[in-house]
């Protein structure tokens, strides 16, 4: 369990590893928010019997509201007078380190949008496998260029991935923000519930529940495929990867026994 003073905070469901975010009262990601969310993140990672992550928001009407405004003010101020300069940002920082950890995360993450998720907020959120919003009246989006600034740790490139690079690039040059049914209806959200925790649970424990051999290749051809790989390339990883998950896979021989000696039903859990 996460320190109790961490405005991160984790409870087990099994496999699932389900992880709260409270900063209150405004419910912003600062760079204590960011830091326990990657240790936590990264600890869920490496421990096998974690199946999936979900995300979800510890305050009434938030996911995560934004990034704290104030925090990047005093950025703006040590960029001013000299104390930091453009390449110390080529070194990264939590929250940059968190959004590659996410997208290179080897377990499923679903994140369960209970409220508000702008910002950092939403670029963490867009980072995530699946996205589960639920019905209400509050904004997801990326409103940076209202304060001059851009999206800062690939909130463009991520919205991008979703709804295409001209959109994307619109939607970031004007500062939108979209109610959750806006965001469904784009493809920022996959799902728009009533519940977006209990839904969100529901499909972490299915994601849990799958073999990890299949869930890893899957992963890997994702890459591939995003990155832009050859036709016939992923054609040919594809076929090396299914052939791994015939190898050396008791729980693979396990089910695709039970399927054929149980009345050939795939659906059946």
């Amino acid at each position: 369990m996460t320190d109790s003073t961490s405005p991160v905070s984790t409870r087990r469901h099994g496999r699932v590893l389900e992880i709260t975010l409270t900063n209150p009262p405004r419910g912003y990601m600062n760079a204590r928010m960011a830091n326990d969310l990657l240790d936590t993140v990264r600890a869920a990672q490496i421990d096998d019997s974690v199946g999936a992550i979900l995300v979800t928001g510890g305050i009434a009407g938030v996911f995560i509201r934004h990034y704290d405004v104030g925090e990047i003010a005093n950025v703006s101020a040590a960029l001013a007078d000299g104390r930091i300069g453009p390449e110390n940002f080529d070194k990264g920082s939590a929250v940059l380190d968190l959004i590659k950890t996410m997208l290179d995360s080897p377990i499923p993450t679903v994140a369960a949008i209970n409220g508000m998720c702008m910002g950092g907020g939403c670029e963490f959120a867009l980072s995530f496998d699946m996205r589960v919003a639920q019905e209400g009246d509050y904004r997801i989006g990326l409103p940076e260029t209202r304060l001059g600034i851009i999206p800062g740790v690939g909130g463009q490139y991520l919205l991008a991935r979703l709804i295409g690079p001209a959109r994307a690039t619109a939607a970031v040059m004007r500062g939108a923000v979209f109610s959750p049914d806006e965001a469904y209806r784009l493809g920022v959200v996959d799902e728009l519930v009533a519940d977006a925790r209990a839904r969100g649970l529901e499909l972490a424990q299915q994601y849990a529940a799958r073999p990890r051999i299949g869930i890893d290749a899957t992963r890997r051809l994702a890459r591939m495929i995003e990155a832009g790989g050859d036709g016939n390339a992923l054609l040919d990883q594809t076929a090396r990867e299914f052939a791994g998950t015939l190898i050396d896979s008791p729980e693979t021989d396990h089910l695709i026994a039970r399927f054929l000696n149980e009345g050939e039903d795939i659906l059946a859990d």
